[in-house]
């Protein structure tokens, strides 16, 4: 086998020289996610890339471009503590293992030439003579030279994800990134190569290819495969950067190997010229050809593009003959669909084979001239964006997503730069915003990721409405309070410690806060405050300052009255205060903050999963905004360094007041900072634009996730969120509803995935929670007690039982009201 290769060893740590001279270093390529892109975006991308290669034109350089299309079936890794969250997991990752994914790899090779003939070679070798000094400084000269081509390709590939494969230290021994590629495409397996001091080509390889007529058989230790390769018969009449994507989306492993070896543009002019006279002579009718050719030899004339000879074969592979068979017709109909004549290789299936190989000239077959607007539509660089699996901010992927192409999309809340060695880093925000209608799996998908955030250890707060979160929480074990009008709430803001100052500051503003003149605007999302003077604003703090003084089993807001005078402060605070005096009334809104130490301050962050609904005040702005400035205040005192997640659902209401939306902002960034995200969900973009802080949220907000929506307002995805023509067309219409599909925007990829939940009906019934499954289990909880272990196997038996005729009256449910119901677990 290594009589065929090429290979004598790496000179640097990304390049390799050949035992012909040559030298080479091969280019990994993210690709760009070409399934959300406008059509203007497409082709202005084809224009960059066209003049990307034109860059490179030299005939001394020639490129070969690979597509490797492989099963991909790697979880990513986590510990989960025991329970539901683990269970979740081992299920889902059951669910994906049963399917077969793949994943493309796109590569870029360059080959130097420093002779463009075997006879400049030699001629040169001559003129050095036996002078091992003269050798080395040509030699890296030439080094040098292929080092900054390849960085300034990288530079105008950069939104490609461009790098170099590299040599790597483990455990004290060399690996080749580039090796285990060539290996790779002489043996079909992934496997490191370690170096030694012995010639590359002898590194690679392990199996010999038996070729027969049309078929090739590889034997490796693990198995056999079985492949046939296809080259081009003849070309199409045109190519455009999508006439081949479907190539991407072909659910068998395949290598699409093309190289591109440039002509100087005299050659290039005369070969057209040659052509086009031959035509003409032969009285050939296909004007249109020969017009194209004119246009072609116009374009390299004008330097619009740059000629080159092209060679091209996609290699199919299958375990068997009877699936290669079938593959086989699936390619011949996708190239045939694209305006290409494909030619089945047989006898020449051996040299198509070596062919693959960087740097394999004298394999090639098939050669034909075409330019690099052509090339460009061949290898338009496009993918479906696969994510991080590993070295995420913290550390594995959050899960396995599926992609339209049948690809995997390992998803994170931060969207960490793939082509960082190691990952994630500090900068990395993973703040996510979920906009999507009532229906559309957006709650499934808030729960499924708080699910799986329990592997990290993270402690969460969830602000939810309607209950939606609350069976996922409570299968955590989680605490879940429901805030319930007229009832005490457990909030107790005096009980807070006054040796931290930021406490302090926190109670002067909530009082202040409560002392508000209630005024709604007519968007009813504002409160606007009576101004105190500067005499109230003493006596208030005097007040307030003598009440943390008191010890705390006393301390409550009521005691703010005791050192306050009679007058319009006094009877504004006393709203919110039981009456202290005989014969007074309570304040009607006494039981919101009037509270003695205990409860929810003290057993905040008690459980790594805490949710407050707050459904009950949601549509009242005099309790909104104070009730969510506390909670936000209670939440935050557990941002400490710890991985931590807020997530708040219906965001845009809370927000929508101005006093409350100044602390939120303050509050976003201290969870950023200290390690923290934040997640928010909504129905409409409208709804965060027109809020105070809607820039800072869209700005801090990296990840998007958009849900389809068949009532979409083009101008709300467009120009409010920044959404392209083509994603506000798969919103709006080309998205499936109810099967788990969202559009996610994340850094400069947009791509649509899918969390494959269909089948799990266990597990929907939790992250899902319908009212009805809500009531049920109130009754089982009521009948069982509040420990999961007690009622969740009734809850799954009896919602199963009457799955076939769900009427609340035939389990005895009657709907949970939130506005006469409050419970901690």
């Amino acid at each position: 086998m290594a009589e065929n290769l090429p290979y004598a060893g790496h000179l640097t740590r990304s390049i390799i020289d050949t035992t012909g001279g040559d030298l080479l270093c091969v280019l990994r390529v993210g690709g760009a996610s070409m399934e959300c892109a406008d059509d203007s975006v497409i082709n202005n991308r084809h224009e960059r890339l066209n003049r990307a290669v034109m860059s490179l034109a030299n005939p001394r350089i020639t490129t070969w471009q690979h597509i490797v299309k492989t099963e991909e079936s790697q979880y990513p890794d986590g510990h989960f503590p025991p329970g539901y969250a683990r269970e979740l997991n081992d299920r889902y990752r059951a669910k994906i293992g049963g399917l077969r994914l793949m994943a493309n790899y796109l590569y870029l090779t360059v080959v130097l030439r420093p002779y463009r003939t075997r006879a400049e070679g030699l001629f040169a070798k001559l003129v050095a003579g036996h002078s091992r000094e003269f050798h080395a400084k040509v030699r890296e000269q030439h080094v040098a030279e292929l080092e900054d081509i390849v960085r300034k390709l990288v530079a105008s590939l950069g939104y490609y994800d461009a790098a170099p494969l590299q040599v790597h230290e483990r455990d004290g021994v060399l690996f080749s990134e580039a090796a285990s590629f060539l290996q790779f495409l002489v043996t079909g397996r992934w496997t490191p190569v370690p170096l030694a001091p012995v010639p590359l080509r002898y590194l690679i390889g392990g199996v010999r290819p038996i070729f027969g007529n049309e078929i090739v058989e590889v034997r490796n230790p693990g198995g056999t495969h079985f492949c046939a390769i296809l080259g081009i018969h003849s070309y199409p009449q045109v190519t455009t950067p999508m006439f081949l994507e479907e190539l991407l989306s072909l659910p068998f492993e395949l290598v699409v190997t093309q190289s591109f070896e440039f002509k100087t543009r005299d050659a290039a002019m005369r070969g057209m010229t040659l052509a086009r006279n031959r035509m003409e002579s032969a009285g050939d009718a296909a004007t249109s050809q020969i017009d194209e050719i004119a246009e072609a030899k116009d374009d390299v004339a004008s330097r619009r593009s740059v000629a080159g000879a092209h060679h091209y074969s996609v290699l199919v592979k299958a375990p068997t003959l009877d699936e290669l068979r079938d593959n086989i017709a699936d390619i011949d109909a996708v190239l045939t669909d694209a305006g290409i004549k494909p030619a089945r290789e047989d006898l020449a299936s051996e040299s198509a084979y070596w062919a693959q190989m960087p740097g394999n000239f004298m394999f090639r077959p098939r050669l034909s001239p075409i330019n690099s607007r052509n090339l460009c539509g061949f290898i338009p660089l496009h993918n479906f964006p696969i994510g991080r699996r590993k070295g995420n901010h913290w550390g594995d992927a959050l899960s396995m997503l599926l992609t339209n192409g049948g690809t995997p999309f390992y998803f994170n809340l931060h969207g960490s730069d793939p082509r960082a060695a190691n990952g994630g880093n500090k900068k990395d925000v993973g703040n996510a915003m979920l906009i999507g209608p009532t229906g559309a799996g957006k709650t499934a998908k808030v729960a499924f990721t708080l699910m799986m955030l329990q592997k990290f250890g993270v402690t969460s707060v969830l602000f939810s409405t309607d209950r939606d979160t609350e069976i996922a929480v409570r299968r955590l074990r989680g605490k879940v309070y429901r805030l319930c009008l007229n009832e005490p709430t457990g909030l107790a803001p005096f009980a807070l410690d006054p040796a931290e100052a930021v406490n302090v500051r926190h109670l002067r503003t909530l009082v202040r806060r409560l002392l508000a003149r209630p005024v709604v605007t007519d968007t009813g999302a504002e409160v606007d405050t009576k101004p105190l003077t500067v005499q109230d604003e003493k006596r208030l703090d005097g007040a307030i300052d003598s009440v943390l003084r008191i010890p705390r089993e006393s301390r409550r807001l009521g005691r703010v009255l005791d050192f306050l005078p009679k007058g319009d402060l006094y009877e504004r605070l006393a709203r919110w205060c039981y009456a202290r005096e005989l014969g007074r009334e309570d304040g009607p809104l006494a039981w919101v903050f009037d509270n003695l130490a205990g409860s929810i301050a003290d057993e905040l962050g008690s459980a790594a999963t805490t949710a407050f609904d707050t459904t009950a005040y949601l549509d009242d702005p005099e309790l909104r905004t104070p009730i969510n400035m506390h909670l936000l205040h209670l939440t935050t005192r557990l941002v400490d360094g710890r991985r931590f997640a807020l997530f708040v659902s219906e965001f845009w209401k809370p927000l929508g007041d101005r006093h409350y939306a100044a602390y939120f902002k303050k509050a976003l960034k201290t969870v950023r900072k200290l390690d923290g995200l934040v997640v928010l969900d909504t129905q409409s973009p409208s709804d965060a634009v027109t809020l105070p802080i809607a820039r800072t949220l869209i700005e801090q907000c990296p990840t998007l996730i958009l849900f389809p929506n068949d009532k979409a307002d083009k101008r709300e995805y467009v120009e409010y969120i920044g959404c392209s023509e083509r994603e506000y067309d798969l919103v709006k219409k080309d998205m499936p509803e109810g099967q788990g599909y969202f559009l996610l925007k994340q850094g400069k990829h947009s791509i649509v995935c899918r969390l494959p939940l269909d089948g799990m009906e266990d597990d929907m019934a939790v992250l899902s929670a319908r009212s009805t499954n809500l009531a049920l289990m109130d009754r089982l909880i009521a009948q069982y007690g509040e420990d999961p272990d007690a009622w969740v196997p009734h809850f799954n038996r009896e919602r199963v039982k009457h799955a076939s005729n769900p009427r609340a009256s035939d389990l005895g449910i009657v709907p949970a009201d939130s506005t006469s119901i409050r419970s901690a677990t």
